[in-house]
């Protein structure tokens, strides 16, 4: 089935992007966790309740994951 995941509204696309970039630019050796995505949303003009949100719906919704204490991007086919 072909794009299973549940759409975005456009805040979390948003949010989903500046993730993308943010994880793409971290350092191999350490992998963001979910305050460190918060807080590079807040740098990127959101609120805390609304970052903190985004992220949420970003893992209900299967387009992150959390390890441990780690946020992970899932591999896109």
């Amino acid at each position: 089935m072909e794009n299973s995941r549940t759409p975005l509204t456009s805040s979390e696309e948003a949010a989903l992007d500046h993730l993308e970039q943010y994880f793409d630019a971290a350092d191999d050796d350490k992998t963001p966790t979910r305050e460190d995505a918060v807080a590079h949303l807040l740098d990127q003009g959101n609120e805390r309740a609304d970052a903190r949100a985004h992220i949420e719906q970003l893992l209900l919704k299967g387009y992150l994951y959390e390890v441990e204490d780690e946020l992970r991007l899932p591999s896109r086919l």
